[in-house]
């Protein structure tokens, strides 16, 4: 088979299929979505949208979308084997989505669904991937339909398909995710207790053999979580009477009743990361990947951006314009992050699940003090705002120490309009799944003739930032206060090369069109 299908086979469609499947049309890279179950979910599973997956779902104009069906997070309350230690906050300065977003992993995926083109977007339920076959050129993927097979051939076979992936198995990237002993039992059911009803806030409870989490949804649902280890819980679906009395312990209110479930589930918590996401033509991303503790929503907000970064990166190399060496970024970038957290994940296990006697007395004598110490760090880390790819192939810094820096997110500033004064957010500015040159000016009058030539770097938009009003052109902005040269920490002319997911690929001070050039010839050779 020599005729390609689409360009990408996508496996899974669960809100990391569907992100990739989202990026890849906005982009315009044709993909097919396969599927097993009949639907997308129609449960809530994971529930909340953390502020760095809001801000790149912006860069695709999905936010008010989600923002329009759930209910914003403020606050996490929590309790610590008998001791209050709440309210923590959980609003992000300088984002423009500074707070969680609760909305359940059922509407999370209604949305990205209804985001894809009613023409262009391929996707097949009730399709199982049966076998893959890379060569050089492109992978063959059978793929069955009830008893009928078929077989498709594509440039690149993106697994999306869960901790016990079909894709990855036969490929350098599989692994068998370890058993940890410990479990978790979930109930979505309508709450009635002496406690608020608001979705301005998720509850946390330690005890002293695990934790729980109370979260109320739209919908008038509440998600009851509850971890504990093996022989507390047992493994098997529990009854909604069995959560409702771990609830009533949690929470020590007596009255706390749990009716009309929707939703019971168990499992156990598992371990490891692949060793490679990357195999030839086949990727993998979110919980193919590493399955990740239920905790904080935290597997499904990088499911969400694995899409996201994996698709920029196909695109630009399925188009022909990039070197194959940009996608294997992907694997340098994700797979770090998700070492890091299987870390976090380890420790959480050991420290909660039982938590050792020295570790519920200090946290019942000293919880508060600590936390007013190190919720910020804790919160930030939550977010996913902190995320950043300093060590990344992709990353080249050539500018100052202070300041943001090659690698880090791109942050957020009021600028005005060069044309006719209107006050805009730089961040909204750059929201587009392209390149940006940005270049500051810092009060001098810099040349950029072949930076800002249109035929230079077409997959690129280009923007200069001036602090002064006297020097006007087009693509400029007017920062006059210097709260973009502020944000950035400009001192002298740089420019940024800030990436589609808007992370600062590179910074220069020196050389700029020079520095540039260089830059785009070891990741766009034919441009």
């Amino acid at each position: 088979m020599n005729e390609f299908t689409a360009d990408v086979l996508i496996v899974g469609a669960g809100p990391t299929g569907l992100a990739t499947a989202m990026a890849l049309s906005h982009l315009g890279t044709s993909f097919v979505l396969i599927e097993a179950k009949p639907t997308t979910s129609v449960h809530t599973k994971a529930t909340n949208l953390m502020p760095g997956t809001l801000e790149q779902l912006d860069i695709f104009g999905l936010t008010e979308r989600m923002y329009d069906t759930g209910g914003i997070m403020t606050r996490y309350m929590m309790h610590m084997y008998g001791s209050n230690v709440g309210p923590r906050p959980m609003h992000m300065e300088g984002s423009p989505h500074p707070n969680v977003l609760f909305l359940g992993q059922d509407l999370i995926e209604k949305n990205l669904m209804a985001s894809l083109p009613n023409e262009g977007a391929d996707i097949r339920f009730g399709h199982r991937l049966v076998s893959l076959d890379q060569d050089l050129d492109g992978v063959t993927a059978t793929v069955s339909e009830g008893e009928a097979e078929t077989q498709m051939r594509f440039r690149y076979v993106v697994g999306c398909d869960g901790p016990r992936s079909v894709v990855r198995r036969g490929t350098a990237c599989d692994f068998e995710p370890v058993r940890t002993g410990k479990y978790v039992w979930q109930a979505d059911a309508k709450l009635s207790w002496a406690g608020l009803q608001t979705m301005k806030q998720m509850w946390l409870y330690y005890y002293d053999e695990g934790f729980g989490a109370v979260i109320h949804l739209p919908g008038g649902i509440t998600k009851v979580m509850v971890f504990e280890e093996k022989g507390r819980l047992p493994n098997r679906e529990p009854t909604l009477a069995e959560i409702q009395d771990r609830l009533r312990m949690m929470t020590g209110d007596q009255t706390a009743t749990l009716t009309d479930p929707v939703w019971l589930s168990h499992g156990e918590l598992l371990t490891g990361v692949a060793p490679s996401l990357i195999d030839g033509r086949i990727l993998l991303a979110g919980d193919a990947c590493n399955p990740i503790l239920p905790n904080g929503g935290q597997g499904l907000n990088i499911g969400i951006q694995d899409g996201i970064n994996l698709a920029w990166k196909l695109h630009d190399v399925v188009q022909r314009y990039a070197s194959p060496a940009l996608l294997q970024t992907y694997d340098d970038e994700r797979r770090a992050l998700r070492l890091a957290l299987e870390n976090v994940q380890i420790n959480t296990l050991k420290y909660t699940l039982p938590a050792p006697k020295m570790n519920r007395f200090i946290l019942r004598k000293f919880g508060d003090r600590l936390l007013n110490r190190f919720w910020p760090l804790m919160a930030r880390a939550f977010s996913q705002l902190g995320q950043k790819y300093d060590k990344s192939p992709l990353t080249e810094e050539g500018g100052r120490r202070k300041g943001i820096r090659a690698g880090q997110r791109a942050v957020d500033a009021d600028v005005q309009l060069c044309s006719d004064g209107t006050e805009l957010s730089l961040l909204e500015t750059l929201c587009k799944p392209r390149w940006k040159i940005v270049v500051f000016d810092a009060g001098n009058d810099v040349a950029l003739s072949e930076l800002f030539d249109d035929a230079a770097y077409p997959f690129a938009d280009k923007l200069v930032i001036r602090s002064h009003a006297s020097v006007r052109g087009p693509r400029t902005h007017i920062d006059l206060d210097q709260l973009a040269h502020k944000a950035y920490g400009i001192k002298t002319p740089t420019v940024l090369l800030i990436r589609p997911d808007n992370y600062v690929g590179a910074r220069f001070t020196d050389d700029m069109e020079k520095s540039v050039k260089a830059y785009f010839k070891t990741w766009y050779p034919d441009v």
